[in-house]
């Protein structure tokens, strides 16, 4: 459906909640809001690819 790569987008997408969550936790705010922020864009692309996936039909 989404190809051979969605696993690995999938991974690394985790990771880096996991990664922000233990920077909180470390103590590096900044480290995880910037994580955190490309977690968030990279989700906002998803939809929006999603949305022009199968395009309204006239």
């Amino acid at each position: 459906m989404f190809g051979p790569l969605n696993g690995v987008r999938v991974a690394l997408v985790s990771a880096a909640v996991v990664a922000a969550i233990a920077a909180l936790l470390a103590g590096f705010p900044g480290a995880a809001i910037v994580l955190l922020v490309g977690v968030a864009i990279h989700g906002a692309g998803w939809l929006y690819l999603m949305s022009r996936r199968y395009p309204d039909e006239p």
